[in-house]
């Protein structure tokens, strides 16, 4: 009995990184189920667009003072799009915005399976497997929080904790050994 390894109790930085982790994933994946939803949504709405009804659309969304306007000066919304469209040989308009709507979709799911990795990370740091991975996740968190910061150029509260849940991660990690490393330097 005296000679099994005790767990040490989990430090806050590792119930912090794990709850932060866990945050992250969660908060990813439903980022990427909300998109899929809006992307379907957007493609069902404009699913029997053309430009000349959304000119139409456009004219009477603006009201009936904007619209007599228009009319006074003979401007017509509809035209104007179905002469752009045909002068810049863009593709009539539902197809146009299904193929932009196409490459938001895979932004998306990739957001969405992005979320498994901070589950996991969260995972491993809860039954105290961390290994190099975990580490790796957390220097690669951390940069991604730096270099937001970095762009945008000041205090923004998303990058920041990015780079805090980078950074417990990174230490939460360190803290972390297998238990059979624990079990070896116990040894005397």
């Amino acid at each position: 009995m005296l000679d099994e390894p005790k767990e040490s109790p989990r430090g806050i930085v590792q119930i912090a990184a794990t709850i932060g982790n866990g945050l992250l994933g969660v908060a990813l994946i439903a980022a990427g189920v909300l998109g899929l939803v809006a992307i379907a949504v957007a493609a069902a709405d404009i699913a029997d667009q053309t430009w000349v009804s959304l000119g139409a659309q456009i004219t009477t969304e603006l009201g009936t003072d904007v619209e007599t306007l228009f009319e006074t000066f003979q401007i017509d919304v509809a035209v104007i799009l179905t002469t752009l469209a045909e002068q810049n040989n863009l593709p009539e308009f539902g197809a146009w915005v299904r193929q932009i709507l196409a490459v938001l979709m895979v932004a998306v799911v990739a957001l969405g399976l992005a979320g498994a990795a901070p589950l996991w990370v969260a995972r491993a740091l809860w039954s105290r497997r961390s290994n190099r991975a975990v580490l790796l996740f957390g220097v690669i968190l951390s940069a991604i929080g730096a270099f937001g910061l970095l762009v945008t150029g000041a205090p923004q509260l998303i990058w920041g904790l990015v780079l805090a849940n980078g950074l417990l991660t990174v230490v939460a990690s360190r803290t972390t050994r297998p238990l059979v490393l624990r079990a070896e330097s116990a040894q005397p």
